[in-house]
C-alpha cells in the first residue's frame, strides 16, 4: 500500500509539471538557488564551528568510485569496418570508471597514430565519465518519470558530459597557458572562443564558468558535440533504452554523488539546474544558471527533435496524458 501512494504522489508531480513545463516560477528559481547556497555554505562553512550531534536518518551503502585500465588491440579490421570504440565507460552498478588504452600490433602507421590520439584523451575521458558518476543519482533512478523525460535525461546525461571535458580543457589551459592536444573538434572550438573571449574582456585565469557567455559556449559545443555523436549512431540505444518502461529499481548513490541539492531536481517542470553543477579549478559553478534562456531553450529544443526522431511513429506515446 505505501508504494502506491509514493506512485500516485509522483504521478501526481509529474501531472502537475506537464501542466505548467513552460513556466519558470521564481520560486522554483529561488529555492535551487537557496539549496545550491546551502550546499556552499555547509562545505565551506567555518570548520572552526564545533558540529553539533545530529540524527543520521537512513543511511545508504554508498558506492565507492574506483578507476581501473584495460587494454584493447586496434586491428586494421576494426577501423575499416567503422567499429565504434569507447574511450572509456562508467558501469554505475559496481562503481567501476573504465579507461581503455588503445594499442595495436600492426605496423600501419595510421593505426599507431589513432591509438597515440586516442591515448593522449585520457584525463578528458576520465573527467568524461567521472561526471557521469557525480551525476549517477539524477540520471540512473528515473523509473517513475514519464518515457519522454527519461529520454530528455539519458540526453542530457551525454551531453553535460562533454560539457565538463570543455570545463577541464580550459583549466589545462590555465594550468600550461597552453591548449589541451586533443583532435576532438568540440573541445578545439571551444577553447578558441573561450580564451578569444576572455582575452578579449580581460578575463582573470582561471576562469569564472558562471559567465554567461563562457557558459553559453561551453552549452552550445557541448550539445553540437552530442549531435554528431547521434548521428553516427552512438547514444540511440541508451536514449531508447531509457524511454522503455522497467521494473522500479533504486539506484544506491556513490561517494561522488550530491545528495542535498537531489530534491531541486525536477526535469518533468524543465528545472535541470543540478545535472549542470561541475568542480572547476575556480570553484564550484553552475553552467545552467549562469546561461541564457536563449540557450537553455535552444538545447531543450534539440533535445527534445533527437528524442522525436528516435522514438518515431511512438513519440506521441512518450507523455502521461490526462484521459476522461
Amino acid at each position: 500500500m505505501k508504494q502506491k501512494q509514493f506512485d500516485n504522489r509522483h504521478f501526481l508531480i509529474i501531472f502537475i509539471c506537464m501542466k505548467f513545463k513552460t513556466l519558470y516560477s521564481l520560486a522554483a528559481t529561488m529555492a535551487i538557488t537557496l539549496g545550491i547556497g546551502m550546499y556552499s555554505y555547509v562545505k565551506t562553512g567555518d570548520k572552526n564551528i564545533q558540529k553539533q550531534p545530529a540524527n543520521p536518518g537512513i543511511k545508504y551503502n554508498c558506492l565507492q568510485i574506483s578507476t581501473r585500465t584495460d587494454t584493447i588491440v586496434i586491428t586494421e579490421e576494426m577501423l575499416k569496418n567503422r567499429q565504434i570504440i569507447a574511450a572509456g565507460v562508467f558501469m554505475p552498478n559496481s562503481g567501476v570508471i573504465k579507461i581503455n588504452y588503445m594499442t595495436t600490433n600492426s605496423e600501419n602507421k595510421n593505426i599507431q597514430e589513432y591509438c597515440d590520439r586516442n591515448n593522449r584523451q585520457a584525463r578528458l575521458v576520465l573527467r568524461h565519465e567521472m561526471e557521469h558518476a557525480r551525476k549517477a543519482n539524477l540520471t540512473k533512478n528515473t523509473w517513475w518519470y514519464p518515457p519522454h523525460t527519461r529520454g530528455e535525461i539519458a540526453a542530457q546525461n551525454e551531453i553535460i558530459a562533454p560539457a565538463a571535458e570543455i570545463i577541464e580543457a580550459i583549466d589545462y589551459r590555465s594550468e600550461t597557458n597552453r591548449a589541451y592536444p586533443t583532435n576532438r573538434s568540440f573541445i578545439r572550438r571551444a577553447d578558441m572562443l573561450i580564451t578569444q573571449y576572455a582575452n578579449q574582456n580581460k578575463l582573470d585565469w582561471p576562469l569564472d564558468f558562471n559567465n554567461r557567455e563562457i557558459a553559453n559556449i561551453i552549452i552550445q559545443c557541448a550539445t553540437d558535440r552530442f549531435v554528431s555523436e547521434i548521428k553516427r549512431g552512438v547514444y540511440k540505444a541508451t536514449i531508447m533504452r531509457a524511454m522503455q518502461f522497467g521494473r522500479p529499481q533504486a539506484y544506491v548513490t556513490n561517494n561522488l554523488c550530491t545528495t542535498l541539492i537531489q530534491t531541486a531536481f525536477l526535469p518533468q517542470c524543465g528545472i535541470w539546474t543540478p545535472m549542470w553543477n561541475f568542480e572547476s579549478r575556480r570553484g564550484q559553478v553552475n553552467i545552467w544558471q549562469a546561461s541564457s534562456y536563449a540557450q537553455r531553450k535552444k538545447l531543450i529544443n534539440t533535445v527534445d527533435s533527437v528524442i522525436n526522431e528516435i522514438a518515431g511513429k511512438n513519440s506521441l506515446f512518450m507523455y502521461y496524458t490526462k484521459t476522461r
